[in-house]
């Protein structure tokens, strides 16, 4: 999608010469840093253009900036990292709306009469694997997945390091990965974080 930009007296062909030149200069570079952020070229270059058709709105405070590089490579990671975030809170709604259709699918098709939901069943799973962990790691695990506290209030409860709870969590979550089941561990870290 390129933006159209109306140019109406001379001293605003000049602003676009050197706004012309400036786009050309850094919209490869621009392009490549938002496509290493979004992994998807086709937003990249949507995205490039749009910090690029700001700067022409906004060019009195371009023009003041003394660091122009560095303004323009601020504004595409701002950008990038905004899209990822509402790409993040999208996924989280899509997969919470998935989770509550299987529970009416459940509800509607299932014979057996009783009924257990996604949570339900993750809080069990978690109950026995925490059980199966070691001492330390269960601990930490629990706090943080059960509990949702912060890794700084675990390592206060648990009188140790930020690292060591760092530890005890990696470890926690790699038997996690062997124990559960892909819907579950994806249900945990979804929710729980």
């Amino acid at each position: 999608m390129v933006k159209q930009i109306n140019i109406s007296d001379q001293n605003n062909k000049a602003e676009l010469l050197s706004f012309e030149d400036l786009f050309h200069r850094y919209y490869p570079r621009l392009k490549n840093y938002a496509s290493w952020f979004l992994k998807d070229e086709n937003e990249a270059e949507d995205l490039v253009q749009d910090v690029f058709y700001q700067l022409w709105k906004d060019r009195e405070k371009l023009n003041q900036e003394k660091n122009t590089a560095s303004f323009i490579f601020v504004q595409t990671r701002n950008r990038c990292l905004n899209n990822l975030k509402r790409k993040i809170v999208e996924d989280r709604f899509v997969h919470q709306a998935s989770l509550e259709s299987e529970e009416l699918y459940y509800i509607s098709f299932n014979d057996s009469g009783e009924f257990i939901s996604m949570r339900e069943r993750l809080n069990y799973e978690l109950t026995k694997l925490i059980a199966e962990m070691p001492e330390k790691c269960g601990q930490a695990f629990s706090l943080k997945w059960i509990e949702g506290k912060k890794i700084r209030e675990i390592a206060g409860i648990m009188k140790i390091s930020t690292t060591m709870v760092d530890k005890h969590l990696a470890r926690g979550l790699e038997i996690a990965r062997k124990k559960l089941t892909p819907d579950l561990l994806l249900l945990l870290i979804l929710t729980r974080e």
